[in-house]
């Protein structure tokens, strides 16, 4: 059929959804992918748009390097925040189970997803309340007499929870129920959000500086206000800005140069980290030396690309800790479930019309389809050793460096 006549006014209608709007592909869990959204096109030419080639592969690069380092955050939230030496020394598995679970909800949103731009990861939420859970649970098997069986106990119980959580997400979304997680007062929502920003602030100061936190101060504030904890504050604080201001200032010193609007948000983004490097090198400083100082993890021994799977042995799980961990459950349960809709509501109220390339830019989002996409990876996640994943909002700064604004 002819192509329709280019609208009017500000808004411009994308390429490859200028003929009659039709829905994406429909499965039981989700939506099935199509071309025209992987591949962004120039509005006027039709031609393949390169700048946004390089904007949509570098920003991948980059919001996959900064979930990379927040599993590592999310990581130290479930394993070392509660004090337990057994469940401090499963933080290396924790960093690996945290990359397993945010690399598998990305791409199955990413494939069976509605939204452009979002995708799914292991939440920071989630890993609040895991760990005040794991924490009973060490305790009372080390009580027990029973050390030995903290670390596969621990893991049955994130496991069970991914898939418990999958399970109540599934259902909900089968039932038409999603619409309702919608129905919260939002003060009670952004009281919640807020809440969970606080911790992340806190956890991170703990993590950039070294030292110990309770509730909101350091436990030492000799040891935080030492030269190399403040110049790991300095540095996370200046990373912060650089990401935040740096595209608006790029922005002020190219205007009205479409590729380099694109390319801003990307280079903000990775620009803190390679001059770190550069200055590390050119100081001669060796990783040694940053490991001694904590200025970088150390490095743990590879058991291989399996030994996640095979660290520890089911005949080690308590089953007895396991079953009285469920009370524990519907609170994940519950807020899982909300912060799916919370999530896909932020992004879709932030971007109300699809992407170029979306075949139905103003289709309403369907919230218990959303549901039940994110519940079959959290079911999967807890058959494969990986916790529950869902809506994030950095899938905003995504299409942001994109340069959909």
């Amino acid at each position: 059929p002819p192509a329709s006549p280019a609208p009017s006014g500000d808004v411009i209608k994308p390429l490859l959804s200028r003929f009659d709007e039709a829905a994406k592909p429909r499965t039981w869990f989700g939506y099935l992918p199509i071309w025209s959204e992987c591949v962004p096109l120039d509005d006027c030419s039709g031609k393949l748009d390169w700048a946004g080639v390089a904007a949509n592969v570098g920003s991948g690069l980059v919001i996959g390097m900064r979930e990379a380092l927040g599993g590592i955050v999310s990581a130290s939230l479930v394993f070392s925040t509660q004090g337990d030496p057994e469940l401090s020394k499963m933080f290396p598995f924790g960093i690996g189970l945290m990359w397993y679970s945010t690399a598998f909800g990305a791409l199955w949103y990413g494939v069976f997803g509605r939204m452009q731009y979002c995708y799914g990861t292991a939440q920071d939420v989630i890993g609040i309340l895991q760990a005040v859970m794991l924490a009973r649970i060490a305790s009372q098997l080390r009580e027990d007499g029973s050390p030995e069986r903290i670390p596969a106990t621990t893991v049955a119980v994130i496991c069970l929870s991914a898939f418990l959580t999958g399970v109540c997400s599934l259902a909900m979304g089968k039932l038409g129920l999603g619409k309702f997680a919608l129905l919260f007062p939002s003060p009670v929502t952004n009281g919640f959000l807020g809440a969970i920003g606080f911790v992340i602030l806190r956890s991170s100061l703990q993590t950039s500086s070294g030292v110990k936190f309770e509730r909101f101060y350091p436990v030492s504030f000799d040891d935080f206000c030492q030269p190399s904890s403040l110049e790991q504050v300095g540095l996370q604080v200046a990373t912060v800005m650089t990401i935040r201001l740096g595209p608006g200032l790029v922005s002020l010193c190219f205007p009205k140069r479409a590729g380099v609007e694109k390319l801003a948000g990307v280079i903000c983004q990775i620009l803190p980290l390679i001059l770190f490097h550069v200055f590390v090198f050119a100081a001669g400083i060796s990783m040694e030396t940053l490991t001694e100082y904590k200025w970088v993890y150390p490095r743990e021994k590879s058991g291989g690309a399996l030994s996640h799977w095979t660290s520890y042995s089911v005949g080690d799980v308590d089953i007895g800790c396991v079953l009285s961990a469920l009370s524990d459950m519907p609170a994940i349960v519950m807020m899982a479930v909300l912060c799916t809709a919370t999530g896909a509501l932020t992004v879709s109220d932030r971007f109300p019309r699809g992407p170029p390339g979306d075949p139905a830019p103003t289709e309403a989002l369907d919230f218990d389809r959303e549901l039940t996409t994110v519940g079959v990876s959290s079911m999967l996640l807890g058959c494969t050793c990986g916790t529950l994943t869902f809506h994030t909002f950095t899938s905003i700064q995504l299409r942001l460096h994109r340069g959909e604004a």
